[in-house]
């Protein structure tokens, strides 16, 4: 290396070392003066009851968090292993680039909105992208040195990728799937085999959780039918994630990037193949714009390798690239301070103000526990800023949270409670509007009841098919997942109802009430109950649920839903 070289390098690198200090000092000061979203407090729950796995999410989220809320309990504390986080990405990604240009590569962390939201916000695609990044470099000097090393740090970092989310096992699938030579090499098993070592406390949990998360992913997914234009938007979008501006031309690149080596094949494997499979899932299902996410560590790896040597492409990227930071800049700060006018914001979600709302919701209760009726995101919302951790209770028109797995309901029962919901339902709610206008329904519920642990799930269908108005006779099993005995004519007065309800995605169509309850259940119980429901007298696509419901309270959620097709 000649001392011209070693100039340049010593150049690059203070170059680098220069943006890193900046990327931090601007992303402190961004998340000191931030408010807290409702998503990212339902994370500081996390990371307040660590554990291996939680309904919703792997643990890496709550992982990351922790540490750094532990050290500052504030809000830059908070998203302080975020920032770290996406700073090591930034790095790595560096170290595995094929091309040495610094400063394409900057002004491209600069144009893309997923590397700024990472730096200012505590999110599970955070910790994935670290990992993902990672798991290239790793699986780079796989395929250049196979060693007892490299296998054991690629094994756990396939375990990380998993732990961070759950769509992170498409990146090794897709991997393996463009080097299927990989099945011939002994180190590919080895990797295999400790990657489950390395999984097997998060394996446990779901086991000694009725694989709760298996079930949460399979059967709470809304099924919205084909759509053009639910496949239109998912198509139209995906560049503007990667961007926004800067997108059109990262998949371009990757599309005329040539594939020279099985690193280059992955990384197109894994765009193309997790784009198809998240496509072929907006069939069914509603695909959020961040699942997605993976594809960005290979469209900057191959874009950048690509656009670096070719100067007119080069040249567009660092004007869209500077295009970006103008627009992200006013947004920034926009989310650290208010300074638009009112009319402008009107109908945008509330970003400020939210300490005045906790204050004046914990007035309002009068000092009664709180509980938030379908809205984890509220309830965590008021649990981070007063400190007082809220139940979040779920109805059967709604979905399982991390709450429903928390023994926060249990600690409630037989307590008077201040109960928060977002409808008014029946009339029988009080409103209140708050200061930065988010209403408010409530009432007082005086010693509350509720058998949420009492699971009921209909016996296998042979048949889901059913004309309007048929009634169909179905045996259901009531089991007791509590640890003690359950006595549903012993709750002070009160009746207790079977129901079933038939929704349409989450809308109620229709609610009978089956059956008085009048009997009791010892700790693991199972009873088998033969019972008979009213299909709609409408035709159309629906989901089967049932409820125990103690009288005064809204009916929750005992059991997954069951596809029922009326014709």
């Amino acid at each position: 290396m000649t001392s011209l070289d070693t100039q340049q390098n010593g150049k690059h690198e203070r170059f680098f070392f220069y943006f890193l200090i900046l990327w931090i000092i601007a992303g402190l000061i961004q998340n000191y003066f931030t408010e807290v979203s409702g998503e990212e407090a339902y994370y500081w729950l996390f990371s307040q009851f660590l554990d291996w796995s939680y309904l919703d999410h792997p643990p890496m989220v709550g992982v990351v968090t922790a540490p750094g809320y532990w050290l500052f309990p504030n809000d830059m504390g908070l998203r302080m292993g975020m920032l770290i986080t996406n700073i090591l990405t930034i790095i790595v990604l560096r170290r595995t680039l094929e091309v040495n240009d610094d400063k394409l590569f900057v002004w491209m962390m600069l144009g893309l909105l997923p590397f700024h939201l990472g730096a200012l916000l505590v999110k599970t695609d955070v910790p994935l992208l670290f990992f993902t990044a990672t798991f290239f470099y790793f699986y780079k000097q796989y395929l250049k040195e196979d060693n007892w090393k490299t296998v054991v740090l690629l094994a756990l970092n396939i375990a990380l990728v998993m732990m961070s989310k759950y769509h992170g096992v498409l990146v090794v699938f897709f991997t393996v799937l463009s080097n299927l030579g990989l099945f011939k090499k002994k180190s590919f098993w080895a990797i295999v085999g400790l990657t489950v070592v390395f999984m097997l406390p998060h394996t446990y949990w779901q086991y000694s959780h009725d694989f709760a998360s298996i079930k949460f992913h399979l059967y709470n997914r809304i099924d919205l039918g084909f759509s053009f234009g639910t496949i239109l938007y998912y198509i139209s979008i995906q560049p503007l994630v990667f961007g926004p501006l800067i997108g059109v031309m990262l998949f371009a690149a990757a599309y005329k990037h040539k594939t020279e080596s099985a690193f280059h094949r992955a990384l197109k494997f894994n765009i193309v193949g997790v784009l198809i499979f998240f496509l072929i899932s907006a069939f069914r299902v509603e695909v959020h714009k961040h699942w997605t996410s993976v594809v960005m560590i290979p469209l900057i790896l191959l874009g950048h390798e690509y656009i670096s040597s070719r100067e007119n492409w080069r040249k567009w990227m660092m004007k869209l690239c500077v295009i970006s930071l103008v627009l992200f800049i006013p947004a920034r700060i926009y989310l650290m301070y208010d300074f638009l006018p009112s009319k402008w914001t009107e109908g945008w979600d509330v970003l400020h103000g939210w300490d005045g709302w906790a204050e004046e919701v914990e007035d309002l209760s009068g000092g009664l526990p709180i509980v938030f009726i379908n809205h984890y995101e509220r309830a965590s919302r008021y649990s981070y800023l007063t400190g007082d951790i809220v139940h979040c209770y779920n109805t059967f028109d709604y979905r399982e949270t991390q709450h429903d797995l928390w023994p926060l309901e249990e600690n409630l029962q037989g307590k008077t409670i201040f109960l928060i919901d977002r409808h008014n339902r029946k009339g029988e709610y009080e409103t209140f509007t708050t200061s930065i206008g988010k209403g408010i329904h409530y009432r007082v519920v005086e010693n509350f009841r509720s058998f949420r642990n009492v699971n009921v799930e209909v016996d296998k269908l042979d048949d889901n098919e059913f004309r309007p108005g048929e009634e169909v006779t179905l045996n259901i099993t009531m089991k007791n997942n509590y640890d003690y005995a359950v006595d549903f004519s012993d709750v002070n007065g009160r009746e207790v109802y079977l129901n079933a309800h038939i929704l349409e995605g989450l809308n109620p169509i229709q609610t009978d009430v089956l059956e008085l309850l009048k009997i009791s259940l010892a700790p693991g119980e199972e009873l088998i109950k033969t019972v008979t429901v009213k299909m709609p007298d409408i035709e159309g696509k629906f989901d089967l649920r049932f409820s125990i419901q103690v009288e005064g309270i809204e009916a929750p959620i005992n059991g997954r839903k069951q596809r029922v097709i009326v014709k």
